[in-house]
């Protein structure tokens, strides 16, 4: 059976897959299928195969993509053998991801990346861009939420300075959370509602996910700030979830997360600062 086949007509369904964890597992098969130079099947998930497609996405993309990959691979090979259709294990070459720092914005930075996009200028589902972008940043900002619930919230659930992300919008989907926002916040969202009714989406996009986040991209660009991959909507999170942990607040709590492990992954040291070890170790009076 072709993969594709599988994941659309069985796998997606019979495990509740969200639409957009469908597509990530569709470009994982996609990049399977340039690799070997055909629609991949269950045969084609050899030992070896995996090993040397895994290698080849380590080396073209990067290692956390290869790791993604594995997994995905791994778990449609694990149910079509638990449902007897096809009869050999999976065997995967382990991949190691390397843990990176976290990094988020300082506030002054922040606020030259909200500077920039307020000089967009295209319309955006009739609202003026440069507001449209304000609004999302400061939003996301305030919340610490995920780009997919933020484009996904509608006028109906913004209630003065609470607004109100449903679990359908939110990954997982286990459960609403309520939000406070700040009154700048507040008057950004105000600037874009114009006669917009309570089922209209916040922030409309009329294009596709992906020049999202490219076109975030270009305002950080202008900003003059780095715009790579792990520069984007999850780097204000991380920024959000920093700060409020040096605050003294739960960044577990703020970020939703059920392990306090993940929660880690996102706190830039130079933000939430420990005792420094130079500063209380002895110091060398003499060098040299």
């Amino acid at each position: 059976m072709l993969l594709n086949d599988i994941l659309i007509d069985l796998y997606a369904p019979l495990r509740s897959l969200s639409e957009k964890s469908v597509y990530n597992y569709t470009c994982t098969i996609r990049a399977f299928r340039d690799f070997i130079g055909h629609e991949p099947t269950l045969d084609d998930l050899t030992e070896l195969q995996v090993a040397r497609f895994l290698s080849h996405r380590a080396r073209d993309r990067a290692v956390a993509t290869a790791a993604k990959d594995r997994a995905q691979l791994r778990a449609l090979h694990e149910w079509s053998s638990r449902r007897k259709l096809c009869d050999h294990w999976p065997q995967y070459p382990p991949i190691r991801v390397p843990e990176r720092v976290p990094q988020a914005w300082f506030s002054t930075e922040m606020q030259r990346l909200l500077d920039a996009a307020g000089k967009e200028q295209t319309t955006i589902g009739g609202i003026h861009g440069g507001l449209w972008w304000q609004a999302l940043l400061m939003v996301a900002y305030d919340t610490a939420e995920r780009c997919t619930a933020l484009v996904s919230l509608h006028w109906r659930d913004v209630q003065g300075r609470h607004v109100l992300f449903v679990a359908e919008t939110r990954k997982g989907g286990r459960r609403d959370v309520i939000r406070e926002i700040g009154e700048d916040t507040q008057a950004a969202l105000e600037a874009i509602r114009g006669s917009r009714v309570p089922d209209d989406l916040v922030f409309p996009w009329p294009r596709t996910r992906s020049y999202l986040w490219g076109r975030l991209g270009i305002i950080l660009r202008r900003a003059g700030l780095p715009h790579g991959r792990r520069d984007k909507f999850h780097r204000i999170r991380r920024t959000t979830a920093s700060y409020y942990a040096a605050a003294g607040g739960s960044a577990q709590t703020l970020l939703d997360h059920a392990d306090p492990a993940t929660t880690r992954k996102y706190l830039d040291p130079r933000i939430v600062s420990g005792v420094a070890a130079s500063s209380v170790i002895p110091r060398l009076t003499e060098v040299g």
